[in-house]
């Protein structure tokens, strides 16, 4: 048991950190603002004449809406059934829900996991500190006896 939750610590320790880069990229990716970047582009909609759909993209992506109404349209049929996992996935990364903006949740997720890893780095450590010195005290009774 005891080399289980050693295995535990170090791998819990190692991944952390790793999850600790992930969250912080994520929340510097979707509010660029806290780099001093300019916000991100707020999606623009469109509606689509010949069919009658909203087409969503940014700014630059919709500019010229005669000359890339084609390739909106080819977006718009790949993300058509919006039930599919890539679709979902893909609106999750974005910051979205189908329809809703949830950027808020992911903010106050990766928040939560930075806290989350931070604190476990600082108890890891502190527990593998308490295990030197134990090991120490045993080591130098050991060595009086």
């Amino acid at each position: 048991m005891k080399k289980m939750r050693q295995a535990h610590l170090w791998i819990g320790l190692i991944t952390s950190v790793f999850l600790l880069m992930e969250a912080i990229t994520g929340l510097l990716l979707t509010e660029p603002w806290l780099l001093g970047q300019e916000q991100r582009h707020k999606p623009v909609f469109i509606q689509d004449p010949e069919q009658g759909k909203t087409l969503a993209g940014s700014n630059e992506d919709l500019s010229g809406v005669q000359q890339k109404n084609f390739e909106a349209r080819e977006v718009l049929k790949r993300e058509e059934g919006s039930n599919s996992l890539m679709a979902i996935v893909r609106g999750l990364h974005e910051g979205r829900l189908r329809t809703m903006d949830i950027t808020w949740i992911i903010d106050i997720a990766a928040i939560s996991i930075i806290f989350l890893t931070v604190s476990g780095i600082y108890l890891s450590a502190k527990l593998l500190r308490a295990q030197r010195k134990s090991r120490k005290k045993r080591t130098l009774k050991v060595s009086e006896v």
